[in-house]
C-alpha cells in the first residue's frame, strides 16, 4: 500500500500533495474530512470534492454511508454549493461518485439525520449504506470511479486532470447544473424570495410554489424566461404569471413586482451563469419535484415512478391485453405528475395525461418541444378527486360515455398515497368505502371503478387493496379481476424510505369478481435493472378471524396483585410487530392491545408473542396477516 502505516492526517497531506496540488484542499467543512475547492472562484467557495477519509481499507460503501450521515446531519449543503463529486479513500484506494447520482438521499422523508455518523449499527446507517449500494454498484467503470493509489496512479491522474474542473480560471460565475440546482434554489429562497411582492398564501392557492418563480429566472437569459410553456415568466424586472384570453378573446395575464427594486434579484444572478446547459433544461424541468414543499408533494402526489418498474409495468400490460395493446387501447394517465409514467409509450394519438397541478401540465407540455411523445391538446390539469367529468376535454368524454370504446380505455397511474389528515375534503371521501376512504389511492380506484366501468385499470399501490382488514369494505365493493400482479419494495421509488412491498396491479373491471387469492411476481432492483426473485402468494383474509381475536379469548383480569406482567400488541400484521412487547406496566401505551400475563394466561400470551416474532418482519411480509390458529396448539408438549 502506498500510503501504509501512516496515520489518517499524514494520508490526507500526501493525497493533496501528491493528486490536489492545484487546488485548495486547506478549508475545514465542519466534520467533513477533506475539501477539495477550485483555486479561481471569485463570488462564492466552488468545491469539486468532498470525501471521507480513513487509515486502514475500509469498505468504500462505509465510508461513503458515513460521509452522506455526516453531510445530512449538518445539511452542508444547505449553506455551500455541493461539489461535482463525493469521495473516499484509505490507504490504499479512492474513490469518487457524482454528487447527483444520490442526492435524492439527502431529501427523503421522515429521515432521523440525528444518528452518530459513525455507529454502523443503526438502522438509518444501513439504510444510506443499501441505498449508496443499489446506486453505485455494478457501475464502477462509469459512474463510480475506483482507483488504486499503486496500480492506478496514471488513471487517477487523467480522472482528475479532466474531471476537475470549475470552468475557465477567467470566469466569475457559477455554472448551474444538475448536480447543483436545487441547493441554488436553497439559496434563491433565501436571498431573492422575500424581494419579490407577493402573497404567497393566495399563490399556493392558486398551485404555484416559489419554484416556478425560480424555474423563470433559471431558464432565462438577459433576464427574460426562454420557455413559454411555464406558468410564471420572466420580463425584465417583473414575473408575470395566469397568462389566458379573456372572455373578449383578447390576451391578458398579471404582472408581479419586486419589492426593493430588483436589487437582491440582480445581486444575487451576478454569482451564477443563466440559462444552465440546454442538456440540462429537460433534466431540471422534470425533477420540478424537488422544489415542492415535502408537504405538498405528499398530498400531491409528486413522486417518480422508476423508469425499470415503468417498463416492467408496460411489459405487464402487455401480457394481458396483448402485445398490440398501444394500437388497440387508449390511455389515460389522471395521476400523471411529470408525465414519466407514459415514457416509453409510443401511440400518442391514443394518450392522454391529467394533473392536479397545472404547472406540471406545463412541465409536459414544454417536455413535449423537447421529444416527448404526447399531444400537447391532450394534456391538462384537472382534480380527478373533485373536478366533473364535463371538464374533460371532449375526445376523452366521447371515449368515457361509449360503452365499446371504455372497454378499450386503459387507465394507468401511479396515484398519490397520503392517508389521514388532508384526504377527507375530496368529494371521493365516501363512507361506504370503510377505512379505505382515508387512503387517497383508493379514492382515484373507486371513482374509477364507479364512473368509467368496464375498462381496464393499471395502478401502482399498497398492497393494502388485497389484505388489510379495514380495507373488507372496499374489497366488497371493489369487484374487479386481478389479472396480474407484480411486487417491488417502496423505498425503490424516489423519495420513499418505508420497508413495505409496492404493487402494479392490472384490474379488468369489467368481470365481477371480489379478489380472493393470486401468486405475485416478486422483482428486485439490481444494478438498476429489474431481477426477478421469485413468488409469493397472496391472499383476501376477509371473513377470516386474525390471531388478535384469539389473543382476546383468554382471561383478561385488570386486578394487579394477579398480573405477573403485561402485554401490549397492535395490528395483526407484521407491519406492527415493533409494537409487540411484554414487560411490566409502564409500556402501557406502545401499543393498541394491553393485556394483562397471569399464571392462567401465561402459556397462551407466550405462544402468541413466539408466533408474532419467530418470523422476521421484511419488506415483502410486512402487510401479511397473522391467522387464528388451528386447535393443534393445545396438544402440541
Amino acid at each position: 500500500m502506498k500510503y501504509k502505516n501512516i496515520p489518517e492526517e499524514e494520508i490526507k497531506n500526501k493525497i493533496t500533495r501528491d493528486f490536489f496540488q492545484q487546488f485548495d484542499c486547506t478549508r475545514i467543512l465542519g466534520k467533513i474530512d477533506f475539501a477539495v475547492k477550485a483555486r479561481a472562484a471569485l463570488h462564492e467557495d466552488v468545491y469539486l470534492l468532498w470525501a471521507e477519509a480513513k487509515q486502514r481499507p475500509t469498505d468504500i460503501f462505509v465510508m461513503l454511508a458515513q460521509l452522506v450521515l455526516t453531510i445530512g446531519k449538518a445539511r452542508t449543503f444547505d449553506g455551500i454549493l455541493p461539489p461535482a463529486f463525493l469521495g473516499c479513500y484509505d490507504s490504499e484506494k479512492i474513490a469518487f461518485v457524482p454528487y447527483h447520482e444520490i442526492q435524492d438521499i439527502f431529501y427523503q422523508n421522515d429521515f432521523n439525520w440525528n444518528v452518530a455518523p459513525s455507529n454502523r449499527n443503526t438502522k438509518e446507517f444501513k439504510q444510506v449504506y443499501e441505498k449508496i449500494k443499489k446506486v453505485i454498484e455494478n457501475k464502477i467503470h462509469f459512474e463510480t470511479c475506483l482507483f488504486y493509489f499503486e496500480k492506478n496512479d496514471n488513471e487517477l491522474r487523467r480522472f482528475i486532470r479532466e474531471n476537475f474542473v470549475a470552468g475557465k480560471t477567467d470566469t466569475s460565475k457559477i455554472k448551474i447544473d444538475k448536480n447543483n440546482f436545487k441547493n441554488i434554489f436553497n439559496k434563491w429562497t433565501d436571498e431573492v424570495l422575500p424581494s419579490i411582492a407577493v402573497n404567497w398564501d393566495l399563490i399556493k392557492k392558486s398551485g404555484l410554489i416559489a419554484g416556478d418563480f425560480y424555474l423563470a429566472d433559471l431558464l432565462s437569459a438577459g433576464n427574460k424566461t426562454l420557455k413559454d410553456k411555464l406558468f410564471v415568466l420572466l420580463q425584465s424586472n417583473y414575473y408575470e404569471i395566469d397568462r389566458h384570453l379573456n372572455e373578449f378573446e383578447i390576451f391578458t395575464s398579471s404582472k408581479i413586482e419586486f419589492k426593493d427594486k430588483q436589487k437582491a434579484h440582480n445581486q444575487f444572478w451576478a454569482k451564477y451563469e443563466r440559462p444552465p446547459l440546454e442538456d440540462y433544461w429537460d433534466y431540471i424541468l422534470n425533477r420540478r419535484d424537488l422544489l415542492v414543499p415535502p408537504d405538498i408533494r405528499e398530498r400531491k402526489g409528486s413522486f417518480f415512478t422508476p423508469k425499470i418498474w415503468v417498463e416492467l409495468s408496460q411489459r405487464y400490460i402487455a401480457d394481458v391485453l396483448g402485445e398490440n395493446w398501444q394500437e388497440e387501447y387508449y390511455v389515460w394517465d389522471c395521476a400523471a405528475g411529470t408525465g414519466n409514467l407514459l415514457e416509453g409509450l409510443t401511440n400518442k394519438y391514443n394518450i392522454w395525461a391529467s394533473t392536479l397541478d397545472k404547472q406540471d401540465a406545463g412541465v409536459m407540455k414544454d417536455r413535449i418541444k423537447n421529444g416527448t411523445n404526447l399531444l400537447e391538446s391532450h394534456v391538462f390539469q384537472f382534480d380527478f378527486l373533485n373536478d366533473d367529468f364535463s371538464k374533460l376535454p371532449q375526445g376523452l368524454q366521447d371515449i368515457i360515455n361509449d360503452r365499446g370504446k371504455r372497454k378499450k380505455l386503459l387507465v394507468y397511474i401511479n396515484p398519490p398515497y397520503q392517508r389521514g389528515l388532508g384526504v377527507t375534503n375530496t368529494k371521493w371521501h365516501k363512507k361506504e368505502m370503510g377505512g379505505a376512504k382515508d387512503e387517497l389511492f383508493a379514492q382515484f380506484i373507486y371513482r374509477i371503478y364507479c364512473e368509467i366501468p368496464n375498462c381496464v385499470l393499471a395502478e401502482f399501490s399498497k398492497l393494502k387493496i388485497l389484505q388489510a382488514p379495514n380495507f373488507s369494505d372496499f374489497r366488497k365493493l371493489f369487484r374487479a379481476k386481478l389479472e396480474k400482479v407484480f411486487f417491488v419494495p417502496a423505498n425503490s421509488f424516489d423519495n420513499v424510505t418505508g420497508q413495505f412491498p409496492v404493487g402494479f396491479f392490472v384490474w379488468n373491471t369489467g368481470k365481477n369478481e371480489i379478489f380472493k387469492q393470486i401468486s405475485a411476481d416478486i422483482y428486485l432492483k439490481t444494478d438498476n435493472r429489474a431481477f426477478f426473485d421469485g413468488q409469493k402468494a397472496v391472499f383476501n383474509y376477509d371473513n377470516k378471524k386474525l390471531i388478535n381475536d384469539w389473543l382476546n379469548t383468554f382471561s383478561n383480569k385488570k386486578n394487579k396483585s394477579e398480573a405477573i406482567g403485561f402485554i401490549n400488541a397492535k395490528s395483526n400484521d407484521f407491519q406492527h410487530n415493533n409494537h409487540l412487547v411484554i414487560g411490566s406496566a409502564d409500556i402501557l401505551s406502545r401499543g393498541d392491545i394491553h393485556k394483562t400475563i397471569t399464571q392462567n394466561n401465561l402459556i397462551e400470551r407466550c405462544i402468541y408473542f413466539a408466533v408474532r416474532k419467530v418470523i422476521p418482519a421484511n419488506w415483502l411480509n410486512d402487510r401479511d396477516q397473522f391467522l387464528y390458529p388451528n386447535k393443534k396448539w393445545e396438544r402440541d408438549n
